[in-house]
């Protein structure tokens, strides 16, 4: 009995840590997917103690932000946005690319209008190579996103993220009959499903949750082209 309480801890824990681990970032990545690629470079920053790369933003945040920078300090990288109007909070989000265009982070940031010409300064990871920026709400009113069209590198990455849940469902589900299936007959496991119905069961488990997730991924890409569906503001 030890032994199927200690495997099926283990188990669990290696799952629960595959899924941690892995799905925030293929989430992340398929996020990206149906994100415009990148914004304008402008040119680099006059000489001083800054150095970085002046951004020109999508035609759908230079009516709040005109344009960025990306730069380097005495402390590290920052992103600072530069205003186009006055609004009493603009509520946007920066997604952190590295040299291989893969994504490091995305921030979501709520920000007050501070009477100056410029947002405050945002920190970014040492591996940040450029952003892209897009406004979700300015003074309550939520902004369409620019989406890329459907691609493959999208479907690819919703393939992926499928996968990967599928299985984590899948190897859980297996855990958890299992053990609940060895309590019952003492550990003794004389009563056991049959190989079909294993089949059979995580097929259609798979297939659900597969189905699920593209379900909900493909609406809320397709729903957001079309301006019908806004990301709730985050506090």
């Amino acid at each position: 009995m030890i032994f199927w309480i200690i495997w099926f801890i283990i188990g669990m824990a290696v799952v629960l840590l595959f899924a941690v681990y892995m799905l925030p970032r293929i989430m992340l990545r398929t996020h990206a997917a149906a994100l415009p690629v990148r914004d304008k470079a402008i040119g680099r920053l006059p000489g001083g103690k800054d150095v970085g790369v002046s951004y020109v933003p999508a035609d759908s945040v230079r009516p709040y932000i005109k344009q960025y920078t990306v730069a380097s300090d005495g402390n590290g990288l920052y992103f600072r946005g530069e205003w186009a109007c006055v609004k009493a909070f603009v509520d946007y989000e920066l997604t952190v690319y590295d040299a291989n265009n893969r994504i490091v982070d995305i921030f979501r940031i709520k920000e007050k209008f501070n009477g100056g010409c410029f947002t405050h300064v945002t920190r970014l990871p040492q591996t940040t190579d450029y952003v892209t920026l897009r406004i979700v709400y300015a003074d309550d009113t939520p902004v369409i996103a620019e989406r890329q069209p459907f691609r493959k590198q999208y479907a690819l990455w919703l393939a992926a993220l499928c996968l990967c849940l599928a299985a984590t469902v899948d190897v859980l589900l297996w855990l958890g009959i299992t053990f609940v299936f060895n309590c019952l007959d003492n550990f003794t496991m004389t009563n056991q499903l049959s190989v079909g119905t294993w089949a059979m069961l995580l097929g259609l488990t798979a297939v659900g949750v597969s189905l699920a997730t593209c379900a909900f991924s493909l609406g809320g890409f397709l729903l957001r082209r079309k301006g019908y569906l806004h990301e709730k503001t985050q506090k």
